[in-house]
């Protein structure tokens, strides 16, 4: 039992440790704060964070040249609709992460998503992380419309199934659980350059760094804003003024 005790204190003292390091490493870094959502984030001094639209939308870069390094943004930004009992923040996560690599043309379409890797950990403050590894393809079907050529293909006389071509792995992005306690709601945060279907960028963002920083992530309580869905006016028998609608 003794033994027990001085392993369980040892481990205490190394946790202290390694949280006391990170605070030192950490204590010259500015912070963004945002009242309506709930949370605060840490992140180095040569660094600018932009907010837009109250914070639900955003983006980390390099002070000195203005390249882009992450992008954020909260999901969901608002109240409605109201999210179905038994949400779960991790599922609406990795379904928002593919949502947003959806693109479509007129030769097909291409996005990420399963198989999808997840890891998982915390911040120093409790919040839970998770970091995916996306992969993307894309369906092209035979007898679509080609851009390289200005003559339009005919359609083909029975249908086919699309081509399907790995385009890649989308590795590393990232999402937050920030919820509050009336509903799920995360930060996602991708980092510029990852996704294998753009361009290159000027500079590929350190995994280390991006993991640092959603380290320092805090969550606190905010008030749940008052008012009512329009969902929830239209199941209660409401006018609502819309033309064209009579009850």
């Amino acid at each position: 039992m003794r033994l027990f005790s001085m392993i369980i204190g040892l481990c205490l003292l190394l946790l202290v440790g390694v949280a006391g390091a990170a605070e030192k490493t950490t204590a010259d870094w500015k912070t963004y704060r945002n009242e309506k959502f709930g949370y605060e984030i840490s992140y180095p001094a040569d660094l600018e964070y932009r907010a837009y639209i109250d914070g639900s939308s955003g983006e980390l870069k390099r002070a000195d040249t203005g390249d882009r390094l992450v992008d954020f943004e909260v999901w969901p930004p608002s109240e409605c609709p109201r999210q179905p009992a038994g949400a779960v923040a991790r599922e609406i996560g990795i379904e928002r992460a593919q949502a947003v690599t959806q693109a479509d043309g007129p030769d097909g379409s291409s996005s990420c998503g399963d198989p999808v890797a997840v890891r998982e950990f915390v911040s120093l403050h409790g919040a839970k992380i998770y970091e995916l590894e996306l992969t993307c393809t894309r369906e092209t079907y035979p007898g679509s419309h080609d851009d390289s050529d200005d003559t339009e293909a005919e359609p083909p006389t029975v249908e086919a199934d699309p081509v399907v071509t790995l385009e890649g792995k989308k590795s590393p992005t990232y999402f937050v659980d920030i919820s509050p306690s009336w509903m799920k709601r995360i930060l996602m945060a991708d980092p510029t350059g990852v996704d294998p279907r753009m361009q290159p960028t000027k500079e590929e963002t350190d995994p280390a760094l991006i993991r640092k920083i959603l380290g320092t992530l805090k969550t606190f309580p905010t008030q749940k804003p008052a008012g009512v869905c329009i969902e929830e006016l239209q199941n209660r028998g409401l006018l609502l003024g819309i033309p064209g609608e009579a009850r």
